[in-house]
């Protein structure tokens, strides 16, 4: 457990055990007291209920947040790989020409050296 756990942990028993020895304390009856307990375990019970809910949203709303920045950066790192992408094919389709330009010229040349050998 987690030193912010053990804390809220020990919070909440201090402030259980703290009502308990408040109303047990308290000159009353047994019923008076155990109707006090039960009431306080009640308005407890309640709060906690209340506190729960607003804690387990807050973390809702914060996994909500970071599955959006997540997906916003997945998004951004996607787009800059498509470009990425589309930029190394364009270059690999412009050496492509340039290798079939050069491959083209030097088959011009090697028939014209053929064609002067066989003149010669």
């Amino acid at each position: 457990m987690s030193n912010e756990s053990n804390f809220f942990a020990g919070l909440i028993i201090g402030a259980v055990a703290g009502a308990v020895a408040g109303i047990l304390a308290a000159p009353a009856s047994g019923e008076e007291t155990r109707s006090k307990i039960a009431g306080q375990a009640s308005d407890f019970k309640d709060d906690m209920g209340v506190r729960f809910n607003d804690i387990s949203e807050r973390i809702s709303n914060l996994e909500s947040e970071s599955l959006n920045d997540f997906r916003e950066k997945f998004y951004d790192v996607k787009g800059g790989i498509k470009e990425q992408y589309a930029e190394v094919v364009s270059k690999v389709k412009d050496l492509e020409k340039d290798l079939k330009a050069k491959y083209k010229d030097l088959e011009k040349e090697a028939k014209n050296m053929e064609a002067d050998i066989k003149n010669a």
